[in-house]
């Protein structure tokens, strides 16, 4: 009896584990397009954070927080292809840290990424006032489930080479997840090095 008893304990604390788990995560809100006006908030392994935007004409903003303070903001045409890279400290932008890229097409017509395709283009480059161009090939991958903490999205990886560069292994890695129209940097692999960036929770900003 008193065997069953202790069995019988920890039986009901492992239902009552469960359903408090289930319950949290029903609670958890997961964010959806819908709420990219208002902005979404990734949080990374290693303390950092990025907060994705939905501006107009077809253009998300992404602030990535180095530190208090310390911020890089991009502008993602289709929430993909770069088009600024700026640094910021204490609100204040930092210009000579600017970087512009001026694509062939208007942001509204470019490609949207389809899973097994691709996309080669030579860009307008215009670094801290140094004008220039880049060739930039953009290979689409297969669609994935990819989770966040309680929140799961498909997710399809975007390969990003520059085979006309100086540094031939430079490649990006990006995360895209069409649920939300953003994608964020996952992976910098180049003559230098390599750095891999882990997105784990997410949240709709308040």
């Amino acid at each position: 009896m008193y065997q069953g008893s202790v069995d019988m304990k920890f039986l009901f604390a492992g239902i009552f584990m469960l359903s408090a788990t289930g319950l949290a995560q029903a609670q958890t809100t997961c964010p959806t397009g819908a709420d990219m006006t208002k902005g979404v908030r990734f949080h990374i392994v290693g303390g950092e954070s990025e907060t994705f935007r939905q501006l107009p004409n077809s253009v998300v903003e992404a602030r990535y927080q180095l530190s208090p303070g310390e911020i890089i903001r991009t502008l993602l045409a289709k929430g993909v292809y770069l088009l600024e890279v700026i640094e910021f400290e204490n609100g204040k932008a930092l210009f000579d840290t600017r970087t512009t890229y001026a694509f062939p097409l208007e942001p509204t017509n470019m490609p949207a990424p389809n899973p097994g395709n691709g996309w080669s283009t030579t860009v307008a480059k215009l670094d801290m006032g140094e004008l220039g161009q880049e060739v930039q090939v953009y290979s689409f991958g297969q669609m994935v489930t990819q989770t966040y903490g309680a929140c799961s999205y498909q997710m399809m990886p975007i390969e990003i080479q520059y085979p006309e560069e100086d540094d031939s292994k430079r490649r990006e890695i990006l995360h895209y997840l069409p649920e939300l129209g953003l994608s964020y940097l996952a992976e910098y692999h180049g003559q230098d090095g390599s750095d891999v960036y882990i997105y784990t929770n997410i949240e709709v900003l308040k």
